[in-house]
């Protein structure tokens, strides 16, 4: 057996060894450091991409109304053409039937969904305007289903007026988009106006 110092001045003799903790908190300090740089570069550019589009953004009503309009545009045609369409063997928008005098199936009225243009609103000042065209009889179909007990029955001498039927239908349809758009812009008001006859 060797004695201690000889195992002693056998280790001093050999390579230099370093002590594990003092290397295990350098490589930590390092990975903080570089991920503190890094992160400070990247918020650096972040902040100069968010002030250019904060310059970009509209500040008029007016402004505003345009962005919300561009933004929220399909989401009108979509509401209307696809949501509210009858079925997708009767591509209409029913506002009303009237029972016929010979008993067959009820006349709808309505407007065809396939006629909507996809600019369905237009900007006037802070009024979104969405344009309809005039209902008008679509056929004669029986009535089913769930959709059928959303379509009010009227004799032919207690019809309503179609044009004030399809424009409450079509608010209806819309749901709270004319609310966020009164909400999120003051002053700003969505109208629907049926074309006449």
């Amino acid at each position: 057996m060797r004695p201690v110092r000889a195992l002693r001045s056998s280790r001093s003799r050999g390579a230099l060894r370093v002590q594990g903790l003092p290397v295990l908190v350098a490589i930590v300090l390092v990975g903080l450091l570089t991920g503190v740089g890094f992160y400070r570069w990247k918020r650096g550019e972040g902040d100069a991409r968010l002030a250019a589009q904060l310059a970009q953004a509209p500040t008029t009503p007016e402004e505003r109304v345009e962005l919300w309009l561009r933004l929220t545009g399909p989401q009108l045609h979509h509401r209307l053409a696809v949501v509210g369409r009858f079925t997708p063997e009767l591509p209409w928008l029913v506002t009303h039937a009237l029972a016929p005098a010979d008993g067959g199936p009820p006349e709808l009225w309505g407007i065809e969904c396939a006629a909507l243009p996809r600019e369905l609103g237009l900007r006037e000042g802070l009024v979104v305007v969405v344009h309809l065209p005039a209902p008008h009889p679509l056929g004669r179909a029986t009535l089913e289903g769930e959709r059928a007990q959303r379509v009010p029955l009227f004799a032919p001498a207690a019809a309503p007026d179609a044009r004030a039927r399809l424009a409450d239908l079509a608010l209806h349809l819309l749901e709270g988009i004319p609310r966020a758009l009164e909400r999120d812009i003051p002053g700003a008001r969505l109208e629907i106006r049926v074309a006449a006859e």
